[in-house]
């Protein structure tokens, strides 16, 4: 934000500030992240703000954990900075960013942002006039509700961010031209020497789909005869890295369903949620970040799914920050929504939100799919075979009148799902098995609810072998 506001709001002429900057030594330039940029380098080391929590469940020893091993990484001004509540404050920034469907550039530039204007704190009190949140938003973005809810200024963020670099151009200007465009800062060279240190965090912090840690999203695969698991690490283009696909994870033939559930227990690593085919419990097996599980993962965190048909991941589909779960009850057909603690379980109240679902053999997450920053659903009609978009209202529903056709006769794929944006054009997509081929299809969403031009083509051939890929 323009800086001579925080003098106002300090009670401090431009000269006095001035003559402060001038005096202040490097070494107390950089003593407190925490603070908006002027005030750190003016030396006033000893101010603090008042601040709101980013989480409603607070913090976790997982925060605390990652927030020391990003403070041995960290070499810009959050370094040896990072705390438990600021973890807990950027993975609401970047799961607003996974929920959209995005590519995580985009939480790099949020996240670098953040740094800049309060070193990653929901501030609540306005010290630079009418300011408020992680962004340090003025009462023209919002309601002070708002602005201090992490989730929302995030898209208020982006909305402003995709407003003013359309067709995806802030995928190629520099993220500190970026900061600086949508903040219109006084001080706009000040972004770019936190978008390192900003990759870092969002690195640590990118679970949903990006199984190995590298930003981009994978694919998981059982194999039908030995039922080891199989790591696809996905190129950031629409393909597969170079010698990918070696088993990770020997014998997962007691599970019937198995499903990528995003960062589900908050440690910022993808996690994996599967049902046990006797006991109809679920399980969840922890990612480590670097393509594999957790040491002693696997604990059943519900008792009895046996009701439920379909079981799949919903991304942040109640909009309160934590990955949630949609089932299709097998009797009724109804939806059900269970929402996740974003610790390893789930908050209480499930409960059906949607009627009657028999229409479809296929019911599949696909995040932002119509570029209005609520995670969408997509279903194939098993007569028509057609698919349809049910997009989500971004409070754990549907919007009303939703669930349009989108894209006709799907009858060829034996399997269908989505890893959220695939090519890294910043959309969601989809992809699809060929029942008689088995090569694997990639379409590309065209980020406002359809897929683009000519897309449909086949990546990689012959996927016969698995009989789960998600």
């Amino acid at each position: 934000m323009q800086q001579n506001r925080f003098l106002a709001a300090l009670g401090l002429s431009v000269a006095l500030a001035g003559s402060a900057l001038a005096a202040a030594t490097p070494a107390t330039a950089a003593a407190r992240p925490d603070v908006p940029a002027l005030v750190a380098d003016a030396g006033y080391t000893t101010l603090a703000y008042s601040t709101a929590p980013c989480s409603s469940s607070g913090t976790t020893a997982g925060d605390a954990t990652l927030a020391a091993t990003l403070n041995t990484k960290l070499s810009a001004k959050m370094d040896g900075y990072m705390d438990a509540y600021r973890v807990s404050c950027a993975r609401k920034v970047v799961q607003a960013v996974q929920a959209r469907g995005l590519h995580p550039r985009a939480a790099t530039i949020a996240i670098t942002t953040t740094i800049v204007e309060t070193g990653i704190r929901n501030i609540d009190e306005m010290v630079d006039h009418d300011s408020l949140g992680l962004f340090q938003q003025r009462a023209s973005w919002g309601t002070a509700s708002q602005r201090l809810d992490p989730t929302w200024a995030t898209n208020a963020f982006l909305n402003s961010m995709l407003n003013k670099f359309p067709n995806n151009s802030w995928m190629t200007t520099q993220i500190g031209v970026v900061c600086q465009t949508v903040q219109v800062s006084a001080y706009p060279d000040r972004y770019q020497p936190e978008a390192g240190d900003a990759q870092i965090i969002v690195d640590a912090l990118w679970g949903s789909n990006d199984f190995d840690g590298d930003g981009d999203a994978d694919l998981l695969a059982r194999n039908a005869t030995t039922k080891d698991l199989h790591l696809y690490k996905g190129n950031g283009s629409g393909g597969f890295t170079s010698g990918t696909g070696a088993a990770i994870s020997n014998n997962w033939s007691a599970f019937d369903i198995i499903f990528n559930a995003g960062d589900f227990d908050g440690d910022g690593d993808a996690d994996i949620l599967a049902r046990n085919a006797s006991t109809k419990d679920l399980h969840l097996y922890k990612g480590n970040g670097s393509g594999g599980f957790s040491s002693g993962t696997g604990a059943a965190i519900s008792n009895n799914w046996s009701a439920f048909d379909m079981i799949f991941p919903a991304g942040d589909f109640d909009g309160d920050g934590d990955p949630d779960v949609l089932a299709r009850n097998a009797s009724t057909k109804d939806l059900w929504l269970y929402k996740g603690s974003g610790s390893g379980g789930f908050s209480s109240g499930a409960g059906a939100i949607s009627n009657n679902w028999s229409a479809f053999d296929r019911i599949f997450s696909v995040g932002d799919f119509d570029g209005d920053g609520d995670p969408d659903v997509l279903a194939r009609n098993a007569s028509t075979k057609d698919l349809h978009l049910y997009k989500g209202n971004g409070s754990g529903g549907f919007s009303s009148g939703t669930g349009a056709a989108i894209s006709n006769n799907w009858s060829a794929f034996d399997m269908i799902f989505s890893v959220g944006d695939f090519d890294g054009d910043g959309d969601g997509d989809v992809l699809a098995r060929n029942a008689s081929t088995k090569d694997l299809h990639l379409y590309k969403g065209n980020g406002s609810g359809g897929f683009s031009s000519g897309t449909g083509a086949a990546i990689s051939n012959n996927w016969s072998a698995f009989d789960r890929i998600f």
